[in-house]
């Protein structure tokens, strides 16, 4: 064991003596050090294996401290069968976006006080609304409908659902409220259009005005 850690030694020694002697010359200027190299080209080979071994462990860092990816669920199960009858209610005037950002819809207010406005940009931000509804040439929001299912019934919840609906009477854009059920009906969703005056669907043919 002894005779390990003295060859060892006298390695590490013989290492960190012909780098610092490159080193130095290099510091003199570029061709004393190109001449240093050439005489102990040693040096080259240890500067390799450090890079190597900066390099393995660097990686193997990056690696404990990062969690990978992979692909998430987008929207529930129920909320695909509403977007689907959402759109054929809504027929081709209009077009539904799903999970739309709040911030995408709503911006703070004009400020001097920048703390405020940060922590105003920073609640919407973190939230997103079920549906949004767009008209289908400008696509500026009409409307916007949360699908509320028994989460939506516990304290937290209700606290960001309440902050939700404040915003949407800020910015003038109404929010509709949908129970989650395991099927939705046209006829009820054009009805409920139609009963808050959100926007005039297209007659069908045959109607009359």
């Amino acid at each position: 064991m002894n005779v390990f850690l003295d060859a060892l030694s006298d390695a590490w020694g013989q290492m960190t003596g012909t780098l610092a002697f490159v080193a130095q010359a290099f510091g003199e200027n570029w061709r004393t050090g190109l001449a240093a190299l050439i005489d102990r080209p040693a040096a080259l080979f240890y500067v390799v294996g450090i890079v190597a071994v900066l390099a393995l462990v660097l990686s193997g860092l990056t690696a404990e401290n990062r969690v990978g990816y992979r692909r998430a669920r987008f929207l529930s199960a129920n909320e695909k069968i509403f977007l689907r009858t959402l759109d054929a209610a809504l027929g081709r005037n209009y077009r539904a976006f799903a999970q739309v950002r709040l911030a995408e819809i709503a911006n703070p207010a004009d400020s001097a006080n920048v703390h405020l406005r940060r922590l105003a940009l920073d609640a919407v931000m973190a939230k997103s609304v079920d549906f949004v509804i767009c008209d289908v040439l400008t696509l500026d929001p009409v409307a916007a409908i949360e699908v509320d299912d028994r989460s939506h019934l516990l304290p937290k919840r209700r606290d960001r659902d309440a902050f939700v609906n404040a915003v949407f009477a800020e910015i003038g854009v109404p929010l509709l409220r949908v129970k989650a059920q395991r099927n939705y009906s046209v006829a009820e969703l054009r009805d409920l259009f139609a009963r808050v005056g959100v926007f005039a669907l297209p007659q069908p043919e045959g109607a009359s005005l």
